[in-house]
């Protein structure tokens, strides 16, 4: 690995073909978190892949029946998973397909989280960007090998090209800013990957690693111990493994991370959003802090907060994130 403090930085392609190549690309750094370069390359990609015959497809239901409509919003409806399921299910037909319009019918990618920032791999992020329409793409062997390498558990493995980068993301110190991710860092056995996998790493077995909608919903994510299954309490949906808790808000898709706070404390939780308390108050048991960590993605429709709280005293069950009497 490499950190440069020069203006630009470097990031990786990774084809599914496994006979194509590893392509490193530069980017501009001054784009910050809002204009970041990977991501707009992502998008642009992806887009150009399929994103411009899913808008098609949006557009064409402007005169279409309510018949047609409403078996589109029904598909949608079914294949919709995660935390924002129910939240769809509720919605009307006409609001499903705003919504798809708005989230599907312009550029995307859904991001997975490699590694996310702890103060053990020095606030270091590692994210894979790919297609939101990856369903029946093949299978990426070196992507899905490169996040099991890091402890995530991926059965159907990552899909479609993906691309990789790295930043630092100090939330403490309001610190964002990419560094390099080269063809040597997306070899499996790269000593970052070892470490990510180790206690408080920021990888999937070691460190509290959060990922995106895929991977919240059964894909690449933590695998669950006793208890593990998503319970929803007020605000927020939690489960829990043998060494950690997981929490997830959904949130308005506009909300930017500056606008987002969460507290960690030993026994005690406080997140806010815009000014909103969505959660206070004692927690189901007491955390190690410095390995607690939060990831803000998005989502169909919206954006969610996940936050993953590492138990201080591992094997033992929690009966709730939040304490009764807590808000949320």
């Amino acid at each position: 690995m490499s950190v440069t403090t020069s203006s630009s930085f470097k990031y990786v392609l990774i084809p599914a073909e496994n006979s194509s190549r590893i392509i490193t690309k530069e980017g501009d750094k001054s784009g910050g978190l809002s204009e970041d370069h990977l991501q707009k390359d992502a998008k642009e990609y992806f887009w150009n892949q399929s994103g411009r015959r899913a808008s098609g497809e949006i557009n064409s239901l402007d005169g279409a029946s309510s018949s047609e409509r409403h078996a589109f919003a029904d598909r949608i409806r079914s294949e919709t998973t995660g935390t924002f399921a129910e939240h769809v299910s509720q919605m009307d037909d006409d609001a499903v397909i705003n919504m798809i319009k708005t989230t599907q019918g312009t550029a995307s990618t859904e991001i997975i989280a490699v590694t996310v920032p702890t103060p053990t791999n020095k606030f270091q992020s590692v994210s894979m960007y790919s297609s939101p329409n990856a369903e029946n793409l093949p299978v990426n062997a070196r992507a899905t090998e490169l996040l099991k390498s890091c402890g995530h558990h991926n059965k159907e493995g990552v899909r479609g090209d993906v691309f990789v980068g790295r930043c630092i993301d100090n939330e403490m110190d309001d610190i964002w800013t990419r560094i390099d991710f080269t063809e040597k860092d997306a070899n499996p056995d790269s000593e970052w990957c070892r470490e990510a996998s180790k206690k408080g790493g920021g990888g999937g077995t070691g460190g509290r690693a959060a990922s995106s909608s895929n991977m919240m919903s059964g894909g690449a994510g933590l695998s669950r111990g006793d208890g593990g299954g998503e319970k929803k309490e007020g605000e927020y949906v939690w489960s829990q493994t043998n060494d950690e808790v997981e929490l997830k808000f959904v949130v308005a898709i506009d909300t930017l991370s500056k606008e987002v706070k969460v507290n960690f404390g030993r026994n005690n939780l406080k997140v806010t959003v815009r000014g909103k308390t969505l959660a206070e108050g004692e927690l189901g048991g007491s955390v190690i802090v410095d390995e607690c960590t939060y990831t803000i993605q998005n989502i169909v429709g919206g954006k969610e907060i996940c936050l993953s709280l590492a138990k201080r005293n591992e094997d033992v069950s929690w009966s709730n994130a939040l304490k009764p009497g807590a808000i949320s």
